[in-house]
C-alpha cells in the first residue's frame, strides 16, 4: 500500500515549542544567550537591530528568544508592525502595549500618570495626521520642505476647508507649544521612573518593520527615538536593512541617505548569522530543517521522501534557497502527491517554481528563449559545482538539464536531440518529448489550458 497523502497546510509554523529554542534545527540559541547576555549589561536604554533578508528565519529567532527572556523573568512585548500598520499613529500602539505592562506590574499611580501623559501626547499626534496629513505635517517639522508651497498645494487640491485645517493644525502648534513639551518631558519621567526600578530592562520586539507601509515604518521609529528612549527600555528591531531604507527613501526623496539617517535611531545591529560552519554541518543542519517541516505534512521516513531530501538539500546552495522557500518546496512536493514518478525528479521543477516562477511558467510553454535563459543558469551551476567539487552534480544532474533544454532549442535535432532518450522519465514514455517539462510541471501547478 503506498505512502498516505500527506495533509496540506498554508501555514506549517510553530514558531516556539513546548520550550524556546525547541527543534532549534540551525543552533542559534547560543545567539539568543549571547544577545541576553548583551542585555543584562546595559545600563540604559537602546534601540538594537537584527538584520536578514527576508526568509531566512528573524520572525522564528525573535519568538524562541522572547519565550526565552520571559522564562527568565524579563518583560517583554512583541509587536508584528506590519499587523499593525492600519494604526493611524505608532505612538499609540507602542504606549498601548506598554501600558499593558503598567496593568500588570505598576502601581495605580504609576499606571493613572502614565495613560494620562500617554493621552496628552497622542492627541497631539493624531492632530498631525487627523488635519494635515502625516506625510505633510513631518516633512514640515523637520523643516524638508517650504511651508508657504506645501501649503499652497494643499489648498488648489482640497479647497478652503484643507487651508481652514492646515491654519488650525499651525495655530494649535504655536499656542501649545510649550504644554506639548511638558508633557513629553513628562511622560518619558513616568516611563523612565518605572523602567528603573525594573531588575531587568524591559525588551519591546518589533517585527516586520521593513513590510509596513513607508511613512508608517518611519514614523514608529521616529516615535521611539523621541519617546521612548528611557534607561531600561530596549527595542529589537526585526528587519531587512536594504528594504527598510528604500521605505526611507519612499518618504524623503531618493537622495535621502537613508543608512546615514537610520544611525540616528539605532544603537547597533547585529547580522542574523548564516551557517559558517562547514559545507558538511551546514548540509546535516539543513536536512534536519526540512525533516522537521516534512514531519508537520506527515510525511513517512520512506525511500521516496529521502530522495527529496537528498536532491532538495543539495540544490540550496545553488539556487540560494531561504527557510521560507524551503518551507514552500516541501509544500509543492505535498501537493504533488500522489507520486507516479521518482520524487527525485520533481525537485528542479519544484526549486525553479519557488525561486524563478516566471521562467517556470514560460518553460511549461515551451518558450525557446526561457530555455536558453534556463541553460545558461545550470551551466554558470556547473562552473560553481566544480569549484565545490561536486562530481555528481557536475558529472551527471547539471549536464542531465542543460542538455534537456539544449534538446528544446535546437529543437531535437542533432546528437542532443536524438540522444535525449536517455534523460526520459518512464511515466512520460509515449509524449511528445517537447511535454516533458509541461507534463512533470503539472505535477506541482494546476494542469490548466496555458
Amino acid at each position: 500500500m503506498g505512502q498516505e497523502i500527506p495533509n496540506l497546510s498554508a501555514n506549517t509554523r510553530e514558531y516556539v515549542g513546548a520550550n524556546a529554542f525547541d527543534n532549534d534545527r540551525l543552533e542559534r540559541r547560543q545567539l539568543a544567550e549571547k544577545l541576553t547576555g548583551y542585555l543584562e549589561r546595559l545600563n540604559d536604554g537602546a534601540v538594537l537591530a537584527i538584520d536578514a533578508p527576508w526568509g531566512e528565519g528573524k520572525t522564528w529567532f525573535a519568538r524562541n528568544w522572547e519565550a526565552n527572556l520571559k522564562k527568565n523573568e524579563y518583560k517583554t512585548i512583541y509587536i508584528d508592525s506590519f499587523e499593525q500598520d492600519y494604526v493611524d499613529e505608532p505612538f499609540i500602539l507602542l504606549a498601548s502595549e506598554l501600558m499593558e505592562i503598567f496593568k500588570e506590574n505598576g502601581t495605580a499611580y504609576d499606571n493613572k500618570k502614565f495613560k494620562k501623559t500617554a493621552t496628552q501626547i497622542a492627541k497631539s499626534t493624531l492632530s498631525i495626521g487627523a488635519k494635515v496629513g502625516i506625510n505633510l505635517a513631518t516633512r514640515v517639522i523637520l523643516g524638508n520642505v517650504d511651508l508657504s508651497e506645501e501649503i499652497e498645494k494643499s489648498i488648489e487640491e482640497g479647497g478652503n476647508s484643507t487651508a481652514d485645517n492646515v491654519s488650525k493644525f499651525i495655530e494649535d502648534k504655536f499656542d501649545n507649544y510649550k504644554l506639548e513639551k511638558e508633557t513629553n518631558v513628562e511622560f518619558k519621567k513616568v516611563l523612565s521612573d518605572y523602567s528603573s526600578k525594573q531588575e531587568k530592562p524591559i525588551v519591546i520586539f518589533i517585527d516586520e518593520l521593513d513590510r509596513c507601509k513607508p511613512i508608517f515604518a518611519v514614523s514608529l521609529i521616529e516615535r521611539i527615538k523621541h519617546y521612548f528612549d528611557v534607561p531600561n527600555v530596549v527595542f529589537i528591531l526585526l528587519l531587512n536593512k536594504e528594504q527598510l531604507e528604500n521605505a526611507i527613501k519612499g518618504v524623503y526623496g531618493i537622495n535621502t541617505d537613508a543608512s546615514k539617517y537610520l544611525d540616528k535611531f539605532i544603537n547597533f545591529y547585529f547580522n542574523l548569522p548564516k551557517n559558517n560552519t562547514s559545507e558538511y554541518n551546514e548540509e546535516i543542519k539543513m536536512t534536519n530543517f526540512i525533516k522537521l517541516t516534512m514531519s508537520k505534512y506527515k510525511f513517512e521516513s520512506n525511500k521516496d521522501s529521502e530522495s527529496f531530501i537528498l536532491w532538495l538539500n543539495k540544490w540550496i546552495p545553488y539556487f540560494k534557497l531561504s527557510l521560507r522557500d524551503i518551507e514552500k518546496c516541501i509544500a509543492l512536493y505535498a501537493f504533488a502527491f500522489p507520486l507516479t514518478i521518482e520524487s527525485s525528479h520533481l525537485v528542479y521543477f519544484i526549486v525553479l517554481k519557488v525561486k524563478n516562477p516566471k521562467l517556470f511558467n514560460a518553460l511549461i510553454n515551451n518558450d525557446l528563449n526561457a530555455h536558453k535563459e534556463a541553460k545558461e543558469i545550470v551551466d554558470r551551476f556547473k562552473i560553481e559545482s566544480e569549484s565545490k567539487n561536486d562530481s555528481t552534480f557536475t558529472n551527471i544532474v547539471l549536464p542531465r538539464y542543460s542538455e534537456w533544454h539544449q534538446a528544446h532549442i535546437s529543437n531535437f535535432v542533432g546528437e542532443i536531440g536524438e540522444n535525449f532518450r536517455k534523460y526520459e522519465i518512464n511515466f512520460s514514455w509515449g509524449y511528445d518529448k517537447k511535454d516533458y517539462f509541461k507534463i512533470l510541471a503539472n505535477k506541482i501547478d494546476i494542469d490548466i489550458e496555458r
